[in-house]
């Protein structure tokens, strides 16, 4: 039990706003931590009591302390973790979401409803996901918070969560090949984001999953079969493309300029691709083919950047879509980004080779 002198202590102290509460609560807490998971019900009640009350006094800094030192507790007192999980300061609830045994899904979804994403990126995180939370996030969550789910294996996913994640993911190639890659997506999931993925995602699905081959040949063969007709003409970029000496500096001139038909012809003659991938990859929301393509021809960071913004109108603002595909071109190797460009280039032939 609290000694008695403690609980005097903390009525003075939270009735005078006493400078010593942070140091109290720190008390009160290597206390019950002492014993944690070896008390009794009216015992965690007490601390509870005490430890509510200590938190409505103290400072975000002290909170979040707290938060750090309960949430791997299986035994911390259920009614001040909620208060932790619901705390508006992300740095006082994210370790209690990400960690806690002892929340349940009515606080997590109630967090989900009140909160902000980076509350939500947290839950995200936790080692085990119900179906009714994972729902929630799939529901409110930002791309950030999408692609955590789809890799956590210990989130449960129903099927009207995964109809949802499809359709999310069709504009996010690292997206769409996590929620692929999932052991537990239903096969007529799977179909549907196979039909709406780009070609080097399916080209590394099959790379890693030699048993998804069929699937998707047989779902992409007639996608393939009428896509030469739906080229753009690029002529006239092509003939000033020819002009001059296709080096990395004059697309970079290109792109400055906003000749967005010559920075799109002059990669597709870089890449082997055709100017129609070219477009539909680079004129959407930029994801991890993009990536590929530019480490696969060796561009450089700032070209990188600079086609970007040469996409955008003024007032229009950079998304997060650049930092992904910045911090995959960074990471990625230059021959591994070749070899994925040649393994897709192997497969377009010899489906053209088939269609002949």
């Amino acid at each position: 039990m609290l000694p008695q002198n403690l609980i005097s202590d903390l009525e003075n102290a939270v009735a005078t706003r006493s400078v010593e509460t942070g140091a109290m609560l720190r008390r009160v807490t290597d206390l019950f931590l002492i014993n944690a998971g070896h008390y009794s019900a009216d015992q965690l009640e007490l601390y509870d009591g005490i430890l509510k009350v200590l938190i409505a006094a103290v400072e975000v800094s002290a909170r979040a302390e707290l938060a750090q030192r309960l949430a791997p507790v299986d035994g911390a007192p259920a009614e001040t973790i909620r208060t932790l999980a619901l705390d508006d300061a992300i740095e006082v609830a994210e370790p209690v979401l990400a960690q806690s045994n002892v929340l349940d899904d009515e606080t997590l979804t109630h967090c989900i409803t009140i909160n902000g994403q980076e509350h939500l990126l947290a839950i995200a995180t936790r080692n085990k996901l119900s179906e009714i939370v994972s729902d929630q996030l799939v529901t409110k969550g930002n791309i950030k918070v999408l692609r955590t789910l789809a890799s956590n294996p210990g989130a449960a996913i129903s099927d009207l969560g995964f109809g949802i994640l499809v359709k999310k993911s069709a504009d996010d190639d690292w997206l769409s090949e996590r929620v692929a890659r999932r052991i537990d997506i239903p096969e007529h999931h799977l179909r549907e984001l196979i039909s709406k993925a780009s070609e080097i995602v399916r080209q590394r699905l099959t790379a890693d999953i030699p048993e998804l081959g069929e699937t998707i040949k047989e779902i992409c063969a007639p996608v393939n079969g009428n896509e030469a007709g739906l080229a753009k003409d690029y002529r006239t970029a092509e003939l000033v493309v020819k002009s001059q000496p296709l080096t990395e500096a004059v697309v970079m001139e290109f792109a400055k300029a906003k000749k967005l038909e010559e920075v799109i012809v002059a990669i597709a003659q870089l890449s082997g691709l055709s100017a129609t991938e070219i477009e539909r990859l680079f004129m959407g929301s930029w994801s991890s083919p993009v990536a590929v393509i530019f480490k696969a021809i060796g561009f450089r960071l700032a070209t990188v950047d600079a086609i970007y913004r040469s996409r955008l109108s003024a007032g229009q603002v950079v998304h997060d879509d650049l930092t992904q595909v910045k911090a995959e071109f960074i990471a990625l190797r230059r021959p591994t980004a070749e070899r994925i460009m040649r393994f897709y280039s192997a497969r377009k032939a010899a489906k053209l080779s088939e269609l002949a």
